[in-house]
């Protein structure tokens, strides 16, 4: 049996005001995207889509390059295919290389993708939609993506690093893993992760094949297609934009003003543009390029070019120019027939400095999804979270909160007090109304007097609180035990677990424990149950 139950974003706490106001449509941010995402506006989009895409040959080819060392399941083949026909979209997430998936919100957006391209098939036939997987082969901040967390101990593979964090062979990966797999117990599960960590990390030259190996063995079936933007084959397709980057410097301009009016908004701005938003890539490399005294030139090397030269190896050499996190959505936009991107909150919140920038390209901007967030609790957590009469919100305050609010709600202590802290200010009220048939100064020294006495007043309930705390350490101690098992390292589960926690329990099911609970078209956080292991 499963349970599935869900609170707000604002409940969470999890969620920046801009990813709130953005989900509630608030009207202010309504010149920052093109229309909110919605089953009927995904719709809508597919139709100017799907007359402005023109590379689907070029796509399919660059496609079965990548996949040639790999046996596609029928469900890809199928999906394979109907990219050549004009009415088929993509609804696309992407991700860094971390390694072994990272923490478990890659399955949530992922499979989000998924299901929503299965809900829109099966309710209109005008269109065809495919689920896509973006590897963000071309990063090079390889402290980001070399470890994840099993049971509170972090998995680290350490080794020298340079350039896009794809082309890393695997140099030394095998100890990371042969040192996982003794903290996991002898079971059919541990099998199962011994087999997809064989077939992807052991197996393969790269971290780019590692990572495509991986999600093949993990959603295949559900006809999902990877997709590595370090091809000359689709960087060819860029050549026309990533010209105007160079020599016009465009992209700064647009999604600085963009940016400002986010600012002005209040909002946290979530990336900065450069002047040019390009890296040159070759080999062990991946550096900046700027243009400094009428030259172009790689920072951290020797290299540098002048106009014609930039301009010549561009067009010979294309797949030597690596879009930069403001440029990559619009590559991303170009070479795809797309109409959605799932993404966390802070990838939505820098999609939304890029609109202008889209525009001046004539690039469709595509509709932006935040990804379903959850939390799993097994039975047993779910069994305490009932005993200890918390509602789903309270698990997310701080354990402070948490902590000071249940104590409250137990503790008769407080009750008692409040009436004379009413008592004291009807006392200064009544003060203050003498204080109006006299001079100016005695209303003056009771006002003083006044804040004075509220102040200790509330220092002497926080006291008597802390006490009453102490009278229910029992419940305390339950509150935080409680906390600590679900949001690890006092963080979201989501944002830190590794899938390996939840296989542990309940093995290859687990992933269609996950599908059955996304819920592709809303927006809460969801608190699932899983109350039985799956055997």
């Amino acid at each position: 049996m499963k349970q599935k139950e869900s609170i707000s974003l604002e409940q969470s706490r999890a969620f920046s005001k801009l990813m709130r106001d953005y989900i509630s449509n608030d009207s202010s941010l309504k010149d920052f995207y093109f229309a909110y995402p919605s089953q009927e506006n995904t719709l809508e989009q597919a139709s100017i889509k799907v007359n402005q895409f023109e590379h689907r040959n070029i796509l399919v080819s660059a496609l079965e390059n990548q996949y040639q060392e790999l046996d596609l399941h029928s469900n890809q083949k199928r999906n394979l295919e109907a990219l050549k026909n004009r009415k088929t979209l993509t609804i696309t997430t992407g991700h860094q290389l971390n390694l072994f998936t990272g923490p478990v919100f890659f399955f949530y957006k992922i499979l989000q993708v998924i299901k929503m391209c299965e809900v829109l098939n099966k309710n209109q036939e005008e269109f065809y939609f495919v689920p896509f997987f973006w590897m963000a082969t071309e990063d090079h901040d390889f402290e980001e993506i070399n470890h994840f967390y099993f049971q509170n101990r972090k998995f680290v593979w350490d080794r020298n690093h340079s350039g896009a964090v794809g082309r890393l062979d695997l140099e030394n990966v095998k100890t990371v893993f042969d040192s996982f797999l003794n903290f996991f117990p002898n079971s059919h599960k541990k099998n199962e992760l011994e087999n997809l960590i064989e077939k992807s990390y052991l197996n393969n030259k790269n971290l780019t094949e590692a990572t495509r190996s991986l999600v093949q063995e993990l959603f295949a079936e559900f006809g999902l297609l990877t997709i590595d933007g370090d091809s000359i084959e689709l960087k060819k397709l860029m050549i026309p934009i990533f010209e105007q980057e160079l020599i016009h410097q465009k992209s700064f301009e647009n999604i600085q003003n963009q940016s400002k009016k986010l600012s002005e908004l209040n909002y946290k701005i979530q990336v900065h543009p450069r002047e040019i938003n390009l890296f040159y890539l070759k080999n062990n490399i991946r550096e900046r390029l700027v243009f400094e005294d009428n030259l172009y030139k790689v920072l951290n090397s020797d290299l540098s070019f002048s106009n014609d030269e930039i301009l010549k190896e561009l067009h010979q050499n294309p797949e030597r120019f690596s879009p930069n996190v403001v440029l990559r959505p619009v590559y991303q936009e170009t070479i795809l027939p797309n109409v959605a991107y799932v993404g966390g909150g802070g990838e939505i919140a820098y999609w939304l400095q890029l609109k202008s920038n889209f525009d001046a390209l004539n690039v469709p901007f595509p509709l932006l999804f935040l990804r379903n967030s959850l939390l799993i609790l097994n039975e047993k957590q779910k069994r305490k979270q009932t005993n200890l009469h918390l509602e789903n919100a309270d698990i997310f305050l701080p354990s402070d909160e948490l902590v000071k609010s249940q104590v409250e709600k137990k503790s008769t202590l407080m009750d008692e007090i409040l009436p004379y802290e009413d008592q004291l200010i009807h006392i200064f009220d009544e003060l203050e109304n003498l204080a109006q048939k006299t001079n100016p100064t005695f209303g003056n020294m009771l006002q003083a007097q006044r804040t004075k006495q509220l102040k200790g007043f509330l220092k002497l309930k926080k006291r008597l609180m802390k006490a009453e705390t102490k009278q229910y350490e029992d419940l305390s101690n339950q509150l935080i035990e409680l906390k600590n098992e679900i949001f690890p390292n006092h963080e979201l589960q989501e944002r830190y677990e590794n899938f390996s926690s939840f296989w542990l329990d309940y093995g290859s099911e687990w992933i269609n424990l996950i599908y059955d609970s996304i819920e592709p078209f809303s927006f809460g956080f969801q608190i699932k149950t899983i109350e039985n292991k799956v055997n």
